[in-house]
């Protein structure tokens, strides 16, 4: 892990070097407008909503959050989970293409190639998730239908000190909605035995 961690942050330095040269501003609009302004953070957002919402299940997802933070969100939320997260990241993928302008900085329009590096850089990072799609229904045995049934089958398998620790609050607390809340009230009852419970909990 060490070994790697300095590899990346080498290999990252090297990457950044171009940009504080003479011509580095045009380095680093180039990679601002291709890479980080959004397309392809907006590409894989959107398969992450699709996976967590419609995969994993935005309900499941909603009692997970329950679960977490010891009470339920306004289903507002879950709407926009479902629905509206999704539609609207079309909306604005759509729209980039047919408004897209090529780049230009100041009075400088980049050349062919340049718009050529820029998608290349924005697509090395899209093109893993339709790769990993394809790889996934050409390498695991059986019909297409069967694939793609386990492909979006969620599988989570829970450590085990996360099992032993609900298990714990199951013997400890009649309310396990929230843990860490439960905790935090008895630490707060034992600490503060003459401050109002809701001061110690900070509400």
């Amino acid at each position: 892990r060490k070994k790697f961690t300095l590899g990346m942050t080498v290999f990252m330095c090297l990457l950044g070097l171009p940009m504080i040269t003479r011509g580095g501003i045009y380095v680093f609009q180039l990679m601002d407008f291709y890479a980080a302004s959004g397309l392809s953070l907006l590409w894989c957002v959107f398969f992450q909503t699709i996976a967590i919402c419609w995969v994993f299940g935005a309900k499941k997802f909603y009692l997970c959050i329950e679960e977490m933070i010891g009470y339920r969100v306004s289903m507002y939320w879950y709407v926009c989970w479902v629905f509206l997260a999704p539609a609207f990241m079309v909306f604005i993928f759509v729209f980039y293409f047919v408004r897209y302008s090529p780049i230009t900085m100041g009075a400088y329009h980049y050349p062919a190639w340049g718009e050529v590096l820029g998608f290349a850089i924005s697509l090395s990072s899209m093109l893993w998730v339709p790769g990993y799609a394809i790889y996934y229904l050409l390498s695991t045995k059986g019909s297409w239908s069967e694939v793609l049934r386990q492909g979006v089958t969620p599988v989570i398998k829970p450590r085990m000190e996360a099992v032993m620790a609900e298990e714990k609050a199951r013997l400890t607390y009649q309310d396990v909605r929230d843990v860490e809340l439960n905790i935090e009230e008895d630490l707060c009852d034992e600490s503060f035995v003459s401050y109002d419970s809701k001061k110690c909990l900070g509400e």
